[in-house]
């Protein structure tokens, strides 16, 4: 599902990131561990498709991620790749739905209101489907984050950091539920961390 080969990124010609082979299974789970400045930003960035590597080769579903057009890129992304930022990226200007919908439209999919209710509703903030960004808790903001992700039922689902400025409780409750979505979706969870809270939720690490 995906490879990562012979990777390496190189910056300003002086500092090398080297990152070993990884070889990931469809519907596994795994955690991304490392300290600050050990690479885990570069390297999702990487496996995303948002920053290219020096060296090496990214693989998923069978397609060399890298050898993609710019536009295919967008596409391949917006149909292959969930990705929940650390701090909730939404437009300030759009309502939840469509921020959803444009989630859909950059994939080329046809707009699908009944799955953005169906994962909203999981997610327990349906009610909010008409709310802006501003009129949401950090909490809420956090969950619309995760429903764009995983909207366009992603093969590779990937979370930076999704517990670090949570407390205990939602710490677990969001570990969870990306756990019972990429499960429903049967996709790849990556989650990038140092937070030990999370490790007891999963048996497969990355180390940098």
């Amino acid at each position: 599902m995906l490879q990562l080969k012979s990777v390496s990124h190189t910056y300003n010609g002086k500092e090398v990131l080297n990152f070993s082979d990884w070889d990931i299974r469809r519907g596994e789970n795994w955690l991304l561990l490392g300290e600050s400045g050990s690479g885990k930003t570069t390297l999702l960035h990487i496996l995303t498709g948002i920053k290219k590597p020096t060296k090496g080769q990214v693989m998923i579903n069978e397609t060399d991620l890298y050898k993609l057009s710019s536009r295919q890129m967008d596409r391949f992304r917006g149909r292959n790749i969930g990705l929940v930022f650390q701090q909730p990226h939404l437009i300030k200007s759009l309502t939840v739905e469509e921020n959803l919908k444009l989630a859909q439209t950059f994939a080329k999919l046809p707009e699908d209101k009944v799955r953005i209710e169906e994962v909203l509703s999981e997610l327990g903030i349906i009610q909010k489907i008409k709310s802006y960004p501003s009129e949401l808790s950090q909490g809420q903001l956090q969950r619309a984050s995760i429903a764009r992700a995983v909207l366009n039922k992603p093969t590779l689902l990937i979370a930076d950091e999704p517990t670090s400025s949570l407390d205990n409780k939602n710490a677990k409750a969001v570990i969870n539920l990306l756990l019972k979505l990429s499960e429903s979706s049967n996709s790849t969870l990556i989650i990038s961390t140092h937070d030990d809270r999370v490790k007891e939720s999963f048996s497969k690490e990355y180390l940098l």
